[in-house]
């Protein structure tokens, strides 16, 4: 089963594209957040803010973690 984690970020934007930019930002908090191969499954902009950038929150799909084998008798 995948691990979901729950994502929050504030984003200061560069001049050019936007939508690059957010999908390099989300993928690296993702990966961040939960390790390598985790995506964001579902975020939005939640606010916008002239000294900070853009509120991004959201929910990060992560790969599922291995369950550790229980000591036997």
């Amino acid at each position: 089963m995948s691990t979901l984690v729950p994502l929050e970020l504030w984003l200061r934007l560069s001049p050019g594209p936007l939508r690059p930019q957010l999908r390099q930002a989300l993928v690296q908090e993702a990966r961040r957040l939960a390790g390598e191969g985790a995506e964001p499954l579902r975020w939005a902009i939640t606010a916008a803010d002239p000294g900070r950038g853009l509120r991004l929150e959201g929910i990060v799909v992560g790969p599922a973690s291995t369950p550790t084998a229980a000591a036997g008798p």
